[in-house]
């Protein structure tokens, strides 16, 4: 089964400060393991689908970065953004891009900062999502929640249109936003609201088609750009027609509106690990449910991640519910409940110039 993998690898992470930066944001660290994100996803994907069958969508200041921590990725396979403007238009580049140097095939999108395991579970709902996009369908992926999460998106579904490869791809009824505690407790309930993760499988053809009825200034940009690959105007098209997008999800814009849209419910374990609270759901923790790593004293301590280095000594005595994260010469303490504030600190240091050397 040929089909092609797009890794989308522009994201900003900024609940990762310190450790995640201007220039070296999440899915470049090692949050979880000694393997960067974007490595992991690479893997994940790495050799089943041949090197030249994957594609990685990102800014330039991270060409560099890329091709050091992905040295199997052909240099033709780096489509660089000039600007970000949200996932309809990276996907949307991608895919003319693809269009060009393979013609009207199946694309699988995956984000570049997920965890996803086991790895052979994985590549089976992929293979259920291209049979299913091959016929159409515009498809995503709809994860069993496990507990109320407030920090994922829904995905409402209805009857199994059919199953395969043993896994039952649904229809979908409707897309919900993040959702409040009491709502998302009712989701979990009702047995029929899926997690959204944020990958998807379709034709490209049948993408830019949607595009073109929901999101038609993106299509006819793309299109433009699509005409200009290989010329010498390339790069300033893009730049002209990126300037002109709005910056809208792929979800809000397309997914949200078509009609054919079909959700494979996969079995394996997904988390998009967002704030360093999730950190703790995949890391080991001692009797008290405490996560640590580097040089680390806990003392009367619970519930709490602590994450240094070889450099320096974090001790933590009689507290609980604490993130102390610490990269070089920036130091990050926060309660476990304020965990999506962490990205007010990145606003505060764009704002004051003296600041600029943490970023």
């Amino acid at each position: 089964m040929v089909y092609n993998v797009v890794l989308i690898a522009g994201g900003k992470g900024e609940r990762f400060w310190p450790k995640s930066v201007l220039e070296k944001p999440k899915q470049f660290q090692r949050i979880l393991s000694s393997s960067t994100m974007i490595e992991e996803t690479f893997s994940r994907v790495y050799p089943e689908v041949s090197a030249d069958r994957i594609f990685t969508v990102a800014g330039e200041r991270f060409i560099d970065v890329i091709f050091e921590q992905l040295p199997d990725l052909p240099g033709k396979n780096l489509i660089v953004e000039p600007v970000g403007k949200n996932t309809a238009a990276a996907i949307g580049l991608a895919a003319v891009y693809l269009l060009d140097a393979h013609g009207d095939e199946v694309m699988v999108v995956l984000p570049a900062d997920h965890v996803l395991n086991p790895k052979n579970e994985f590549l089976r709902a992929v293979e259920a999502a291209v049979e299913a996009a091959s016929g159409g369908a515009l498809v995503t992926f709809g994860i069993s929640p496990d507990r109320p999460a407030v920090e994922y998106g829904y995905i409402e579904i209805g009857k199994v249109r059919e199953r395969i490869r043993g896994l039952d791809v649904y229809a979908v009824e409707k897309f919900h936003e993040k959702p409040s505690l009491e709502c998302a407790s009712g989701y979990v309930r009702s047995g029929r609201f899926l997690w959204n993760a944020g990958i998807f499988a379709f034709n490209i053809s049948t993408f830019l088609d949607a595009m073109k009825i929901h999101m038609p200034v993106h299509y006819d940009g793309l299109m433009r750009i699509h005409g200009s690959i290989g010329t010498d105007r390339e790069e300033a098209v893009k730049k002209e027609e990126f300037s002109r997008f709005e910056s809208i999800s792929v979800d809000y814009g397309i997914m949200e509106k078509a009609q054919n849209i079909a959700c494979v419910k996969p079995s394996f374990v997904w988390d998009d690990v967002g704030s360093w609270s999730a950190v703790s759901r995949h890391l080991e923790k001692d009797a008290y449910g405490n996560v640590s790593r580097g040089q680390v004293i806990l003392i009367d301590a619970k519930d709490s991640i602590v994450l240094g280095d070889d450099e320096s000594l974090i001790s933590l005595v009689g507290l609980s519910d604490v993130i102390v994260v610490k990269e070089g010469r920036k130091l990050l303490i926060a309660h476990r409940s304020q965990d999506q504030r962490v990205k007010e600190v990145i606003r505060r240091i764009d704002k004051d110039k003296n600041y600029a050397r943490f970023r």
